[in-house]
């Protein structure tokens, strides 16, 4: 009589911490992704259903035709969002050079131009002599928009919001506030400021979680920044949250130049 042995397998060797963190990155970004994309569906269904029954009633021409193009209009950032999935599978380092950061930059500004009121200005101020960074356009074309978003939702009926990107040195051991790792050296800060209220000390430390959301006015809600320090961290970078001496806050993402990729200097705290 035979006998059976059950044997477990063997375990697998754990992953390389680089592709943990890409593992992880795409984790968070892909929950942002899938959270926004479901609004825009909403969208989609909502405004067709409304052109439909206004076009049955033999209704407003006009009012069907605005109807129209906010479907456009959400179709259009559906279109945007799976070229975002799908870079994120794409192969190969990514590299932007000042143009493109520019052009990106131009892209958010007058994405959001239109759904702000006309007392609030959207300024891009970008260095010329930016160096090429490693990050593929439609992700930097995320994290502008996410803290962009953020920044008009903290400002009232009038302000600034800066789109800004130039070359930072870091010193040796100034903490990410989002992973709380040490870090430092020559890095291309990419940052969105506003002229709000500023983000209370009591969650500044949880505005990266997933999911965490607060009603008090001028904090950050959502998966915004949750995926942008995916994505932040996903190219070997950091965040600063700076608050503004004349009111108002700064979020600072520090990325490497392209084909350089600093590693953290200290752990965690």
């Amino acid at each position: 009589m035979s006998t059976v042995v059950a044997c477990a397998p063997e375990p697998r060797p754990p992953a390389p911490p680089r592709e943990s963190e890409r593992l992880l990155a795409m984790g968070a970004v892909a929950a942002g992704l899938a959270h926004d994309f479901n609004n825009l569906l909403l969208a989609i269904q909502g405004f067709s259903g409304l052109a439909k029954a206004l076009l049955r009633a033999g209704g407003e021409t006009e009012r069907v035709l605005s109807y129209v193009d906010e479907i456009e209009t959400a179709g259009q950032r559906a279109q945007l969002l799976v070229r975002q999935v799908a870079a994120l599978a794409r192969e190969g380092e990514p590299r932007l050079d000042a143009a493109a950061c520019v052009g990106v930059g131009r892209e958010v500004a007058a994405a959001f131009a239109g759904s702000v009121a006309d007392t609030v200005a959207i300024v891009v101020a970008i260095d010329d002599e930016l160096p090429p960074i490693a990050v593929d356009r439609s992700h930097l074309h995320r994290i502008w928009a996410n803290l962009c978003r953020n920044a008009c939702q903290a400002m009232g009926d009038a302000g600034t919001v800066v789109l800004s990107a130039r070359r930072a040195g870091v010193v040796e051991g100034e903490r990410c506030a989002a992973c709380h790792s040490g870090f430092g050296g020559d890095f291309v800060r990419l940052a969105v400021s506003d002229e709000g209220h500023g983000i209370a000390g009591a969650i500044r430390d949880r505005i990266f979680e997933p999911f965490f959301s607060c009603d008090q006015r001028g904090s950050r809600l959502g998966l915004g920044l949750t995926a942008v320090a995916a994505l932040v961290h996903h190219y070997g970078g950091h965040l600063q949250v700076v608050d503004r001496a004349a009111g108002g806050t700064e979020v600072a993402a520090f990325l490497p130049s392209s084909g350089e990729r600093p590693a953290a200097t200290a752990e965690r705290g």
